[in-house]
């Protein structure tokens, strides 16, 4: 054969083409399996999360108190009044918590209707869902499509995360913060781009006004100082130092806000509510670690017995042992690198600042329960992949077989009390089907129902900021007397004679006072915690019913004032 033959055989369009598509039908069973797991995942999500009848559970209540109720209140008073506040009474008061998660409730709050008591759960099913997808690009676009539909599932069957997502809570916000931020530095480094690097340092100082905990995670932006490359020394330098400022420039408006609202910019929300945590010296403490431990291994052993946040809105589990097991068998797969360094010292940073916390709860970890999972995906990855090449062995197996475990959340807890055995995957489907009654949602309703077009003045246990945003306009809610989820403040103080002053004040504007009650056994020693105000007396309406207890404050008749002088002399003789 001539040269000439030669280069006329030589086609590189041809070369190329073969090539590439012996690659893609290699490739082609991996993608395959990838978009497989990633439908499963989303069908999950959606009988899990997306498919609950929020009416028909006791989620419209806002749980855990005070935490969704004040989420909800700030929503709304940004959305009408352009300032985050929280209303007891006629007063405006600030909350304990950042306004960074009620801000992302605004566009659901615009459009949905019933006052939008559905936004806090419509904004995390979003986040949920959108961190489903986000997990999936971003695996695809770096070249790993059956690690995305891999994560994508372990993701969507943990079940820390299926219970947040159905939440009132800013737990997962928060996390899918964090997460976004370890994303951006990864391909930062990966594709050698600064600016992703800064723009993940953006991301962690802005989340400080949804979780201000985050902050601990600032240890990741330590990449810029083991960024590869070549540069000179000073240019090295300014970078390192571009980075800080720029964290410290996004977190200002975390620390600016608590500057305007309670006078210091390290005091927050705790400080003017529950002044004694901060004062103590034991918000974060060595003291708190031995009941952190104890709540983790309980979570690890499937062995915890207390109730705790996750009960609320789901099993109560946050994480199966299996999934410990792959994010365990995950490090042997790890590469040390700059991203590697990074992102250990940022977990474990944040890992031990929670450890010291003094509130125990499985959902402060949440950040790292995401995380982990771009760990345990490492060993499945590799067990699927000799599994499509038909290369069997015993460690194979066995990673698939935990793989499966984890997924369907076997052997686990559920309930409270915790039931043994359980599998998660199985209970938070049916948890879709459970049928409960919101006696808070439905009490402000009925009274809204039969007084929509009145005013006046509602005492009631319910918390007085979530009904001063679900009752009509012409309505203010308060306290009954100091018994309530406000009473710690030094600087604002509510008790039976500002109760009191309230009524009498409005008595005085001939402004009707309500009392509001959702029918429970104790309903008796209730009604006795209502002030009493000479001349008048409190008379259950005939609006009452099985849903809520209504209470008038009436003015006395002729007739019991009589009937209340023979007591009053024998009161005076005693």
């Amino acid at each position: 054969m001539t040269g000439k033959d030669k280069l006329q055989e030589y086609n590189p369009e041809r070369t190329i083409s073969s090539c590439f598509t012996g690659t893609l039908r290699q490739r082609l069973p991996g993608i395959a399996t990838g978009v497989l797991c990633f439908v499963l995942s989303l069908f999950f999500y959606y009988g899990t999360v997306l498919r609950i009848q929020l009416k028909r559970t006791d989620l419209l209540d806002l749980g855990p108190y005070p935490d969704g109720v004040e989420y909800f209140a700030l929503a709304t008073s940004i959305l009408k009044e352009g300032a985050p506040t929280i209303q007891i009474g006629y007063d405006k008061l600030p909350s304990r918590y950042p306004p960074g998660y009620p801000l992302l409730m605004i566009p659901w709050l615009r459009f949905l209707p019933h006052n939008g008591i559905l936004a806090p759960f419509r904004t995390n099913q979003t986040i949920g869902l959108l961190l489903l997808l986000g997990g999936y690009i971003f695996y695809f676009a770096i070249g790993r499509p059956l690690a995305a539909g891999l994560a994508s599932l372990l993701l969507a069957t943990q079940p820390a995360f299926i219970t947040f997502s159905r939440s009132s809570m800013s737990d997962l916000a928060g996390a899918v913060a964090a997460a976004f931020a370890f994303g951006l530095v990864y391909v930062g480094l990966r594709r050698e781009r600064r600016w992703l690097i800064y723009f993940a340092a953006i991301v962690l100082g802005l989340s400080l006004c949804i979780r201000p905990q985050l902050l601990f995670f600032a240890p990741l932006l330590i990449t810029m100082v083991l960024f590869p490359g070549g540069d000179s020394w000073p240019r090295w330098f300014k970078h390192c130092c571009l980075t800080f400022v720029v964290f410290v420039a996004a977190s200002v408006p975390y620390f600016f806000f608590n500057n305007m609202e309670f006078g210091h910019p390290l005091k927050t929300g705790y400080d003017f509510w529950v002044p004694y945590w901060s004062e103590s010296g034991h918000l974060f403490s060595l003291w708190n670690v031995p009941a952190q431990l104890s709540m983790l291994w309980g979570e690890i052993s499937a062995n915890w017995n207390d109730f705790r946040v996750a009960n609320l809105f789901g099993t109560g589990t946050y994480i199966v042992p299996g999934f410990v097991l792959l994010s365990l068998l995950g490090i042997a797969f790890v590469r040390v690198g700059p991203f590697t360094v990074s992102a250990f010292l940022a977990a474990i940073s944040y890992f031990l600042a929670t450890g010291m916390y003094a509130f125990v709860d499985g959902r402060f970890y949440l950040p790292l329960f995401l995380l982990l999972t771009a760990l345990a995906v490492l060993p499945i990855e590799w067990a699927v992949f000799q599994a499509l090449k038909l290369r069997f062995s015993v460690s194979m197996v066995a990673v698939l077989t935990i793989f499966v475990f984890t997924c369907i959340g076997y052997p686990s807890q559920s309930g409270f009390k915790p039931q043994r055995n359980r599998s998660q995957a199985w209970d938070a489907l049916q948890y879709a089907n459970s049928n409960g009654r919101s006696l808070r949602y439905e009490a402000q309703e009925e009274f809204s129902r039969y007084f929509r077009n009145s005013r006046g003045i509602v005492l009631s246990d319910i918390d007085a900021p979530y009904l001063n945003v679900l009752l009509p306009k012409r309505f203010v809610a308060a306290p009954i007397d100091e018994d309530n989820n406000y009473r710690y403040s030094r600087q604002w103080h509510y008790g039976r004679a500002e109760a009191i002053r309230l009524v009498q004040n409005g008595l005085d504007h001939s402004i009707p006072v309500y009392a509001l009650f959702v029918p429970s056994q104790h309903l008796d020693q209730e009604i006795t915690r209502l002030p009493q105000i000479q001349g008048y007396t409190w008379k259950r309406s005939d609006r009452s019913d099985t849903t809520a207890v209504i209470m008038l404050l009436t003015r006395e008749t002729v007739a019991n004032s009589m009937d209340s002088v023979p007591a009053l002399l024998g009161m005076m003789t005693q």
